[in-house]
């Protein structure tokens, strides 16, 4: 398994990584290895954190699960009975847990978000109220790459007594008491030095250096008017998600593509989850929902944005027949753009997280990230 996680170092695939991969409360894996930067003069240490992109929408999750246990909603509930201006453009019969599972139909909104504007949560909660939805809620989901954070976060600032948003929920009630380096919102006193600086992508090395992305994807991605342009180029516009590792970025709190995370936090807080959520007084009836999974779109599986199959579910994604991440289908996580994984298994006790800094082009499987988990589980059948 090692060798397995330093090929993708040696070879240059990834400028740094870090695993840690957790069975039944118990550390199996912890490994990291390369580089901060590009520069090659700072090595990626244990607890050093990176920017974990779509990794953030499992937080989301995470507490989205926490709030649900202690009542503030339920996932059967109405958006619109907790939030009446969601209501518009009818958006009124849409449940908590569709809007959880990326059926809102609320991928791409019209309003031109900016990294000067994207911490302005009211204003783009009213927006994301007011769109007319991408398709008939609750018939198809798709990638919702930014707005499942903002939708969470309304949600439990309507709800909580305190009143409070995502990144503040999310350090008091989830990361602060596991102790983990997780954050949806970088606090000012965390050191610098400690993160490890992207090395992203261009539009052309989505051309160039193809790899598993589907090619309809590849093209309207690229394509002005189309829900995947529209979708995943708003804040910016055909620059790359390298483009967003930058201070204000990691500040913001966006709760679906902003987290700052160590591999090691991640195993810590999805551990919580794989031992039955206990440690987070998560309830086993919300257990028993993530497990299962939310009900599938009325018309299937294809992600109306990245057009390939995807299964989503209260903020996770879920494994399925064309994506089989974990020995069995109790397992929920989320994946990245670049790489990415960071999953739990409660029927296996399976907690695992694999980052890098180095964003490759494909979707889901890379193959720096798959080798690795392969070889987990290839150690996993042997000891069984």
């Amino acid at each position: 398994m090692a060798h397995a996680f330093q090929a993708s170092i040696a070879s240059g695939a990834a400028l740094g990584a870090a695993c840690t991969i957790m069975h039944r409360g118990k550390t199996l894996v912890d490994l990291h290895g390369g580089w901060k930067d590009q520069s090659r003069n700072r090595v990626w240490e244990a607890d050093d954190i990176a920017l974990v992109y779509s990794l953030t929408k499992g937080l989301t999750g995470m507490a989205a699960a926490v709030a649900v246990s202690r009542g503030l909603f339920t996932y059967d509930e109405r958006v619109a009975d907790i939030w009446p201006e969601f209501a518009a453009h009818g958006k009124g019969a849409v449940s908590v847990g569709e809007a959880l599972s990326e059926q809102a139909g609320l991928a791409a909104i019209d309003t031109r978000l900016t990294l000067e504007n994207i911490g302005d949560e009211a204003a783009i909660c009213a927006a994301i109220a007011e769109q007319k939805p991408n398709w008939a809620p609750g018939d198809h989901s798709g990638n919702h790459a930014y707005t499942l954070g903002w939708i969470a976060s309304e949600l439990i600032h309507r709800r909580d007594p305190a009143g409070r948003r995502l990144p503040q929920f999310f350090a008091e009630e989830i990361a602060g008491p596991i102790g983990a380096d997780v954050f949806v919102g970088l606090p000012e006193n965390f050191d610098r030095d400690r993160i490890a600086r992207i090395e992203g992508f261009g539009m052309q090395d989505l051309f160039f250096h193809h790899t598993t992305m589907p090619w309809a994807l590849t093209l309207k991605m690229c394509l002005p008017g189309t829900l995947a342009f529209r979708t995943l180029n708003n804040p910016l516009v055909l620059e790359g998600p390298g483009a967003l590792d930058n201070e204000a970025f990691w500040r913001v709190g966006q709760g679906a593509a902003g987290g700052m995370a160590s591999a090691r936090g991640l195993a810590a807080l999805y551990g919580a989850f794989a031992e039955g959520g206990d440690k987070l007084g998560v309830t086993p009836e919300v257990m028993a929902n993530l497990s299962a999974g939310h009900p599938y779109p009325r018309k299937g599986l294809k992600d109306q944005v990245l057009t390939a199959d995807m299964y989503y579910s209260y903020g996770f994604e879920k494994p399925f027949s064309e994506w089989e991440f974990a020995r069995t289908r109790s397992a929920f996580g989320s994946f990245a753009v670049g790489g990415s994984l960071a999953f739990c298994d409660p029927e296996d006790g399976v907690a695992y997280a694999w980052i890098t800094n180095t964003l490759g082009t494909g979707k889901w499987d890379d193959p720096r990230e798959k080798t690795v988990r392969e070889a987990f589980y290839a150690c996993l059948e042997n000891r069984s």
